[in-house]
């Protein structure tokens, strides 16, 4: 069966234009799975002159050995998820050579300094590729030919990055968030240009880091970077009244739902509160969640990590993965009010999206196409999506963009 609907433009509640527009001419992978075919891809849109960042390997298909590496012009190569990435010896003495923060580097092998330390490294990724008004004029040409027409940046490196969104104009699109460290260090009129803070308290499951409650093969565990003590002192400590944090892993939401169930029973006023990606959220922990008033910011695509990821996750894992029924259905979440949708880039705009809402791998995860629309898009944002959906090849396609 075909149909043909009509949606608002999306409004990506999750994603980093930051960081994509720097990379916009960056060689990238995420559609690649097979390893010779990604070599020729990064030797055919690298330099030897400069450090290449390189985007979306996906670890689930291919590794890259030392012989690969060597042979490579000088490369940081990037977890598709941006959480792990691997570089060669060409890239590690042209950083020694050209810029003052050299370590970053030789620590990136180290999980947990990694996972610790991501928006220092997403900073410093951003410093060697350069962020302008062409390549952020690029970039939002992009999201509107993908559907999405307004945009949360969910990790705003620097003062220097806000002020190319305002010169070039995509500052009225655009939503920022940034890190507690970061906000401190900005301007007071930059300040009144954040609309909250994020906090990361695990990894992700690209490089085996998002913290579960169970070890991934190899014996591998999941980073936690919070204990409940010292999130409920950061928490404290801001002085923004939204707060978005990053929680993959069930350990890691439950970390967060109890520090914020505990900080409520000593009445203090907790921050407006996003849970960022929730994906192996249990029904127990998101019924609390939603009794304090947390809202989860979820991401459609990710449901495919069910196909991706199924070398590093239990069939348990599998079918937890975000457990949209049960959060609608039994909690009693509400697309668009306490249960918002976004991509996080990975990858982008309306037919990925709704493709995996429709048609996820398992029926968990199924979204309607209205629960869809009232997560996912701004009826005020200018613009509608002419859309063809074949329930029969599982299939979207946009017909047609109005704005």
């Amino acid at each position: 069966m075909v149909i043909r609907e009509t949606i608002p433009l999306l409004h990506d509640h999750h994603n980093h234009p930051s960081q994509y527009a720097a990379f916009f001419d960056s060689a990238d992978l995420s559609e690649v799975k097979e390893k010779e075919k990604a070599i020729s891809i990064i030797e055919d849109n690298t330099e030897e002159e400069k450090v290449n960042v390189v985007l979306g390997w996906n670890n689930s298909y291919y590794s890259f050995d030392r012989m690969d590496l060597k042979k490579l012009p000088p490369v940081i190569i990037c977890n598709l998820s941006f959480h792990g990435f691997i570089h060669n010896k060409k890239a590690e003495d042209l950083v020694n050579e050209r810029y003052e923060n050299p370590e970053i580097l030789e620590k990136l092998e180290d999980p947990a300094w990694m996972e610790a330390n991501l928006p220092k490294i997403m900073k410093f990724l951003v410093e060697i590729e350069g962020l302008d008004e062409d390549k952020l004029d690029s970039l939002y040409d992009f999201y509107l030919e993908k559907g999405i027409w307004s945009i949360e940046d969910m990790l705003l490196p620097s003062e220097k990055a806000l002020q190319t969104f305002v010169s070039s104009g995509h500052s009225i699109r655009t939503d920022f968030w940034t890190t507690f460290p970061t906000y401190e260090n900005l301007s007071k009129d930059a300040k009144k240009e954040i609309k909250g803070i994020k906090i990361f308290t695990d990894g992700a499951l690209g490089p085996k880091t998002a913290a579960l409650n169970e070890k991934y093969p190899g014996e591998v565990e999941g980073e936690l970077l919070h204990t409940e003590e010292s999130l409920s002192e950061l928490i404290e400590k801001i002085d923004k009244n939204k707060v978005s944090i990053h929680a993959i892993g069930d350990v890691a939401i439950k970390t967060v739902v109890q520090t914020l169930k505990d900080l409520d029973k000593k009445s203090i006023d907790l921050p407006e509160t996003r849970i960022e990606h929730a994906q192996f959220i249990d029904e127990d922990t998101a019924k609390t969640a939603k009794s304090l008033g947390v809202i989860l910011s979820m991401q459609p695509n990710f449901s495919m990590d069910s196909k991706h990821y199924s070398d590093r996750l239990s069939e348990k894992y599998l079918k937890r993965n975000n457990p949209f029924r049960m959060l609608i259905d039994e909690v009693g979440l509400v697309p668009g009010e306490d249960l918002i949708f976004g991509s996080d880039g990975m990858p982008h705009g309306v037919k990925p999206a709704l493709e995996s809402s429709l048609f996820p791998p398992y029926p968990s995860q199924k979204l309607t196409l209205q629960e869809f629309i009232d997560g996912y898009c701004d009826p005020e944002n200018e613009g509608e999506i002419d859309l063809v959906i074949d329930k029969d090849k599982k299939e979207v396609k946009i017909e047609d963009i109005t704005f």
